[in-house]
């Protein structure tokens, strides 16, 4: 499957997306966000595939969000429903998350995340970064408000008054690596040359978990996120109960009673 924006390749049980287009500091057009949508449809439906590494081609930036030139080209604004999104449904559909996706993602973040590009980041499971990354937010400057890539960053921990000054400040508040690893944006800050064999790293050790029970755990730690503590420990319980009925749970199990090591290839 070959796309013009995206670059996606598979590698035994893992899928790396990267974002390709360096000269436009890795923006989502309309274009990238349809062949997103394609390469995730293509990771839901892909048994093999068991965890996802996302970054960005080059090294100034990750992603400087949303394409706003491409987005205008017919003369239009990017929120006429016309235009927005059209070739992926008329929604965005760049991440995980956004397309119902519970195979666990690592988001490589190299150089820079402006506005849309924080998508990435909020719906991520886990994220990583270099050393030279930098996070911030533009939508006032546009004459836009600030929609929900900002504001599920409170979901992370960001605290309030944090998340109000990259809001409020533009392109003048940036957050450098070590305070996003600080306030829990991101779980590690290594080198850029670094970046990717540590991305690679954690994706060929989630590899080797059993899918089933991994892609549920997910989903149930979103569902925990997203809604009330009863409400999430109730749809839990109904994932758990799934789960214990497949294959993996009873091979994980006999293979601890057994003292070896379990063989989730089987099916």
């Amino acid at each position: 499957m070959e796309f013009e924006t995206v670059i996606y390749e598979k590698k035994g049980h893992i899928a790396y997306l990267t974002l390709n287009r360096p000269q436009m500091l890795n923006a989502i057009s309309p274009h990238m966000s349809g062949e997103m949508y394609q390469a995730w449809k293509d990771i839901k439906s892909d048994s093999n595939i068991r965890v996802v590494v996302l970054t960005g081609a080059g090294e100034r930036a990750f992603s400087s969000g949303m394409d706003v030139r491409a987005r205008t080209a017919t003369g239009k604004p990017e929120m006429d429903p016309e235009v927005r999104f059209a070739e992926s449904g008329g929604r965005l559909r760049v991440t995980a998350r956004q397309n119902d996706c519970f195979k666990p993602t690592i988001t490589a973040v190299n150089g820079m995340v402006v506005g849309g590009g924080l998508h990435f980041i909020t719906d991520t499971d886990i994220c990583i970064c270099s050393d030279n990354a930098t996070f911030f937010d533009t939508h006032l400057e546009l004459g836009l408000m600030i929609t929900g890539e900002v504001l599920d960053l409170r979901r992370r921990g960001v605290p309030l008054e944090r998340l109000m000054r990259l809001a409020l400040l533009g392109k003048k508040e940036r957050m450098d690596a070590q305070e996003a690893h600080r306030i829990g944006i991101v779980s590690q800050v290594v080198p850029l040359k670094e970046l990717m064999p540590t991305a690679t790293g954690l994706a060929e050790i989630i590899a080797e978990m059993p899918p089933l029970p991994t892609q549920l755990s997910v989903e149930a730690i979103w569902r925990a996120a997203y809604t009330g503590d009863d409400d999430s420990k109730m749809a839990a319980g109904i994932l758990n109960r799934y789960n214990l009925r497949g294959s993996e749970a009873a091979e994980g199990l006999m293979a601890f009673a057994q003292r070896r090591k379990a063989d989730f290839e089987k099916k």
